[in-house]
């Protein structure tokens, strides 16, 4: 009971701070990327906590139950894609486009309203098919602990998300991620070192562990899975939610800083998930890997600071959620509807637009988790079009280099169709770098197609910049 007291407050503390949070905005610009007023602290616990979702806690904790502590070496591959964003990514935003409000817009300057749209759209497939994940987590977290049912379960957890994102926009979810950092960074650390106290400490942990499990270097028995799965955590995927943080930014300085940092916070995060599922295995040898880290929140945590600890675990999944809400509602709303249809709205009726679309996205993305199980696989069919879409033009900018948009809907085309054949071509270990061998078959495509048809250009920047902290 005091556990779900304990729960049942943070969700409403959460509620009443993104209410709050959003009392004041006005206009677009305040529900997109709110005229950079935020500090780097804020900045780095909102790119934090939006990057760990459900797929950073059950997700890492079931593949280090079921392969040992090699995919904690592999899953380090995110701090260098987030070093990557931080000293060649950012820069190259902040000084090419530091007054737009997302990357649909970013597409748009780059390749004119097909390249929008097309990102616009791939944004919100992807999105919804995300969110539906988060919240159906939500949903088993409430059946699994407090017997509530995971319809309903859905239903308070994406309602609460919906509510304080459509009112207040990314100012909402900015504070609203700070709370749920700070819970974040204080529950699952408290959990794996109970865990740790349960099994006898680290060193009889791991002198206890079958060899296999301590293994760095083969993924299940293969060095080349390990570099596939390295590779595909490390390749940076300019996702909408994380550009819209650079945008945020009130510098290249700061945006830099607070995407580094939050790279460096990476590593002890994952350490501690890595050490809650290497315990799993001596605590529960033989279950589903899928209930490895939840198993070991219910048996190893006192009252008290299970609630703590199953309140850090909402946080990962609803600020994740609502990030990815406010993006693909701006996508929605700025790269998709006004390019479709560039009728004259003011502000004050482009912010309404947007809130109603958070709602509706939302209820969506709510109706795919209740409903329908295996559309989750749908918004990560669409993560392999967006890397066609998005990825390798944006790549080609890096290099200070794009094509016409002829040649970019060409490119597309060529990679979007590669990577269906390279699905289906490959053993299913490998499928996992889909996405990068979408984005790199695109990025030469549109090299070679540019050269050939002498329409390839060097925009904006005259070299690649590459900051420092």
């Amino acid at each position: 009971m005091i556990d779900l007291i304990i729960v049942v407050l943070y969700l409403i503390v959460t509620l009443a701070l993104g209410i709050f949070a959003g009392r004041n905005v006005k206009n677009m610009k305040d529900f997109s990327v709110s005229a950079k007023i935020f500090p780097t602290s804020v900045l780095i616990s909102t790119i934090f906590a939006t990057w760990m979702g459900a797929d950073c806690l059950i997700g890492v904790s079931e593949r280090v139950y079921s392969v040992g502590l090699v995919y904690f070496v592999v899953i380090l591959g995110v701090s260098l894609n987030f070093f990557f964003q931080a000293y060649v990514v950012a820069p190259k935003i902040i000084r090419g486009f530091s007054n737009r409000i997302s990357i649909g817009e970013i597409m748009g300057d780059l390749y004119g309203n097909p390249g929008q749209v097309m990102s616009g759209v791939a944004n919100i497939l992807f999105s919804v098919g995300c969110i539906s994940m988060q919240v159906r987590a939500i949903g088993f977290i409430c059946n699994q602990f407090f017997g509530v049912s995971e319809f309903y379960g859905i239903i308070i957890g994406g309602g609460i998300i919906v509510a304080y994102s459509s009112f207040g926009g990314i100012r909402s979810v900015v504070f609203t991620d700070v709370l749920q950092f700070g819970v974040l960074i204080i529950g699952i650390p408290l959990m794996a070192s109970v865990a740790l106290g349960k099994v006898g400490g680290w060193e009889y942990l791991m002198n206890s562990l079958p060899p296999k499990y301590t293994e760095l270097t083969s993924y299940e028995g293969s060095f080349w899975s390990f570099i596939a799965y390295f590779s595909w955590c490390a390749f940076p995927s300019f996702l909408p939610a994380l550009v819209q943080r650079i945008l945020m930014a009130k510098d290249e300085r700061q945006a830099t800083r607070s995407l580094a940092i939050s790279g460096i916070l990476c590593i002890p995060f994952f350490a501690v998930v890595s050490v809650i599922a290497l315990c799993a295995i001596l605590i529960f040898p033989g279950i589903d890997s899928n209930s490895a880290f939840l198993n070991v929140l219910d048996y190893s945590l006192p009252t008290i600071v299970k609630g703590i600890a199953i309140s850090g675990m909402l946080s990962a999944f609803m600020s994740t959620a609502d990030s990815l809400l406010n993006a693909a509602s701006i996508a929605a709303t700025r790269d998709v509807f006004s390019v479709l249809c560039p009728t004259k709205v003011n502000d004050k009726r482009e912010l309404m637009l947007s809130r109603t679309v958070t709602v509706l996205l939302g209820v969506a993305s709510i109706y795919v988790a209740t409903m329908f199980y295996s559309m989750v696989e749908f918004g990560l069919f669409f993560s392999n079009f967006w890397t066609p879409a998005v990825v390798a033009p944006m790549f080609l900018y890096l290099f200070n280099l794009k094509t016409d948009i002829k040649t970019y809907l060409i490119g597309v085309s060529i990679g979007f169709i590669s990577i269906i054949i390279f699905r289906y071509s490959v053993p299913e270990n490998c499928t996992v770098v889909s996405q990068i061998f979408g984005a790199v078959v695109t990025f030469f495509s549109m090299l070679i197609l540019g050269k050939y048809f002498g329409n390839l250009s060097h925009p904006y920047d005259s070299k690649l910049v590459v900051s420092r902290i």
